[in-house]
């Protein structure tokens, strides 16, 4: 495998180049997590986009389908005129993210990109990302997964690999499990009632699941080694002492956090913000009343009682309805 010059002095020198995989689940906060780590901090950059995903393969990396609309825009180099404020946009990242990439070699990306995805080219892509958002002043690379539940296989496949050429570090991001739930739910209306405002109705069978955060952390202690995974919870890092934790787990000072429309959580009453533009689609919809959150909350208790059983108490906010 062909890598850098730094990362053969990082080998030299006993050390790996920093990757560090950013998972969680939708709709908790994981854009402004990403967005605090990557401007705010200075910590670690992403590439072009938020979820690349290339290891996420429903089977496997030799059945890849083809390059997404983000993909494209970097191969034919329409990325350089990306609107960072367009619809979906925080599936790229914005303007000022791309701005350390201009004189970064395209045919890295296109490299990895062409025929069959395979571990080899991914990797030589990040070694090559890590040179070069070395040299713009940041500690590591980063690749965004939300959604662990749905890597688990992928990351199983890998990580020896992964973790031979890498420095890895799994980084995982929750909310309280209903009110996460609820604000996919309504983006699940959003697509299905697009346009219509006050929609009021009884929850339909599709509501979203509700996951067992724990199981999941379990699965990533045993794939990366629990002093490689860190799970910050949404309400703590925003609302209370949870910075300290992250900072101490990165080895890197977390100070100024993005800004994140899911806290202090207002609900339904939430309104677009361009800074983070995928957070309030379609929460306006419906309100989370006390009576749907303590229902929701019965019918899910044993998720709540998971997590209290395994930490000894519930994080911030978890359980108890804002009104």
């Amino acid at each position: 495998m062909m890598i850098g010059k730094k990362c053969y002095h990082y080998r030299v020198l006993g050390m790996k180049p920093k990757l560090l995989l950013l998972g969680g689940y939708g709709w908790a906060a994981t854009s402004p997590l990403m967005y605090t780590l990557q401007r705010n901090a200075k910590y670690t950059h992403f590439g072009y986009t938020k979820h690349f995903r290339y290891l996420g393969l429903p089977e496997g990396v030799k059945e890849k389908k083809k390059p997404s609309y983000i993909y494209k825009k970097v191969c034919d180099g329409t990325w350089e005129n990306y609107n960072s404020f367009e619809p979906g946009s925080h599936r790229m990242n914005l303007t000022s993210d791309l701005e350390p990439l201009h004189d970064f070699p395209r045919h890295h990306f296109t490299q990895l990109v062409t025929g069959n995805p395979t571990i080899s080219k991914y990797m030589d892509y990040y070694h090559a990302l890590h040179d070069h958002v070395i040299s713009k002043g940041y500690s590591s690379v980063g690749d965004g997964y939300s959604g662990y539940q749905h890597w688990r296989k992928e990351f199983g496949q890998f990580y020896r690999i992964l973790m031979s050429e890498f420095d890895v570090k799994f980084l995982m991001i929750v909310r309280d499990p209903v009110r996460r739930a609820f604000s996919e739910y309504l983006v699940m209306l959003q697509k299905k009632y697009d346009g219509r405002t006050g929609w009021d109705s009884p929850l339909p069978r599709t509501f979203p699941k509700v996951y067992d955060y724990i199981s999941d952390l379990k699965h990533a202690y045993k794939i990366f080694g629990k002093d490689n995974v860190y799970v910050t919870v949404m309400e703590e890092l925003w609302e209370g002492d949870g910075r300290k934790e992250l900072s101490s787990f990165l080895d890197h000072p977390i100070t100024d956090l993005w800004k994140n429309l899911y806290s202090p959580d207002i609900g339904h009453l939430v309104k677009y913000d361009k800074d983070v533009p995928c957070q309030a689609y379609g929460q306006d919809l419906l309100e989370l009343t006390s009576e749907t959150y303590q229902s929701l909350l019965s019918k899910y208790q044993y998720i709540y009682d998971s997590w209290k059983n395994y930490y000894g108490s519930l994080p911030l906010y978890w359980g108890e309805k804002n009104d």
